[in-house]
């Protein structure tokens, strides 16, 4: 009987040892799958980002890494330059609003260098214009013009007046001066179309 027990003993013990090491073998092979499906979870995460930045970009909120595609430059006799130069670069002074504007959508803005305006139009309107609704003045006292910018569709219409005495503190006297040129900036590019 004894060798009974102790058979039966040696064979739990074998047991127990053969289930440790099975849980011991199996254990790395769960981690296994967690680590993978970790890795799918990370891959599905990154490739449902990707519709994320496109519906960033559709939505014109697209990240600095990701630029808008260059839309090529129109050529003919019409085109009279690219307005291509950095209003940053530039000290100026911009106001939300103007003294006796009646529509509450002029906005102005004072320079002082000694520039042309119209190289420096469509980074403008990059960084101020915010609707069709508004017309925006640039006064440019280095040169004693100013232009008057209105939006219309992917067009900036731009005309530039002589500057008269403290225009920039009156819509009244604003555009006042003597016309000198007008010019049309496209929106999508910075292209600058002579006008009539």
């Amino acid at each position: 009987m004894k060798s009974k027990k102790g058979r039966s003993m040696i064979a739990i013990i074998l047991l127990l040892i053969i289930a440790v090491c099975i849980y011991f073998i199996m254990k790395p092979e769960e981690k296994k799958p967690e680590e993978s499906e970790q890795k799918v979870q990370e891959e599905t995460a990154a490739e449902s980002s990707e519709p994320e930045k496109a519906a960033e970009v559709a939505d014109g909120t697209e990240s600095e890494e990701a630029a808008a595609p260059e839309v090529e430059h129109r050529t003919g006799e019409e085109i009279i330059g690219v307005s291509d130069k950095d209003i940053s670069d530039l000290h100026i002074v911009f106001y939300d609003n103007v003294n006796n504007d009646v529509t509450g959508n002029w906005r102005l803005a004072v320079i002082s260098e000694d520039v042309e305006i119209q190289d420096y139009i469509f980074s403008y309107y990059q960084e101020y214009i915010k609707s069709e609704d508004e017309i925006h003045g640039i006064v440019n006292l280095g040169r004693n013009i100013t232009a008057r910018i209105n939006m219309i569709g992917g067009w900036l219409m731009v005309s530039e007046y002589d500057y008269v005495e403290g225009e920039e503190h009156d819509a009244k006297l604003l555009y006042s001066g003597t016309p000198i040129q007008s010019y049309i900036v496209y929106t999508d590019n910075g292209d600058v179309e002579a006008g009539e």
